[in-house]
């Protein structure tokens, strides 16, 4: 356990030390589409540190078919449910996550626009990805396997396999190359149909045999199971003591460098401004969707962020600077 960080101004440098500086969405890919030396050799470290999550190849089955309904259509969800928001191309989606948890990737489309909207219950982190820029059209399986306990996606072109997080490939032909990320809302269903009246909504009717009303990890209404308990199921590595391992932060990257910072502390500013590898960037708290939003400072165009416990962040980005 690496203990604590020392604070500068209100914003800490964590890491270092011998630590894998797993930084591999900074900047952009080679033009030959491969990795360097050096990327390579933390990819294949990454590589080396897959672990069997249980399921089998596609065990947890993704979403290749999806089917949507409007708000006054859907009656398996409660107010305090959580929901994925997206709106993409002009038109607003929701992806609830008493259906994700069962299935953790929907190859979505909107009009001619392929969009990978995924979810990894035990990182707490939900992307959307619209492939790499030479494969726009990428669609994903889940491998059965995991790193730092977070999801291992495969894609059905050329079966290389993408840790969730990273987004980077590790492994397969296309190793070192990135996918295009796209932020996705973080909040409830109360809060999503208020705002969001004409939605489409992805419904339980998915092919597949799943109790869409039972979390099998636990509960974020209730507040209970794994989604608070502070340990992982499966191995992770390196971790860090700054925040509660389970917390909530942003997590923001901008050229080389990433940046976390706590929900709550949005929540409780209501805005804070931060710079990440020369990029200014100004996290808000959206009171209609009770969620935060990370954007460009001046453009108002999404940062590249997600919502992530702790844990996870810290696990794929030790050299991470944290505001707290």
């Amino acid at each position: 356990m690496l203990k604590g960080a020392a604070v500068l101004g209100g914003l800490a440098v964590v890491g270092g030390g011998g630590a894998l500086a797993w930084q591999l969405r900074s900047g952009d890919p080679p033009a030959d589409g491969a990795a360097t030396a050096g990327e390579r050799s933390t990819l294949d470290e990454l590589a080396n540190a897959v672990v069997s999550g249980g399921p089998g190849k596609d065990g947890i089955p993704p979403i290749d078919d999806p089917r949507f309904a409007g708000i006054d259509d859907i009656d398996f969800l409660q107010d305090d449910d959580i929901v994925f928001g997206l709106v993409f191309g002009g038109e607003a989606r929701a992806y609830p996550q008493p259906v994700l948890v069962w299935h953790e990737i929907v190859n979505d489309t909107f009009g001619d626009d392929h969009v990978a909207v995924t979810y990894c219950p035990l990182t707490g982190t939900t992307v959307g990805f619209t492939g790499t820029d030479e494969r726009p059209d990428m669609t994903f399986g889940t491998t059965g396997n995991l790193i730092n306990s977070n999801l291992l996606m495969y894609d059905r072109d050329t079966d290389s396999d993408w840790p969730q997080v990273l987004g980077t490939a590790i492994s397969g032909t296309l190793k070192g190359q990135q996918l295009r990320p796209v932020p996705l809302v973080w909040t409830t269903w109360r809060a999503w149909r208020a705002e969001h009246p004409d939605s489409r909504v992805l419904t339980t009717d998915t092919g597949a045999l799943r109790d869409y009303h039972r979390d099998p990890y636990g509960s974020y209404r209730e507040q209970s199971g794994y989604y608070v308990d502070e340990g992982t199921i499966f191995p992770v590595e390196p971790t860090d003591d700054t925040f509660g391992s389970k917390e909530v932060v942003l997590g923001i990257r901008g050229g080389d460098s990433q940046l976390a910072i706590p929900r709550e502390l949005v929540r409780e500013e209501g805005t804070v401004d931060a710079e990440v590898g020369g990029v200014s960037v100004r996290a808000e708290w959206d009171g209609e969707l009770d969620t935060a939003r990370v954007s460009r400072a001046g453009s108002g165009e999404p940062a590249d962020f997600m919502d992530a416990m702790w844990f996870s962040w810290y696990s794929f980005y030790p050299n991470t600077e944290v505001r707290r």
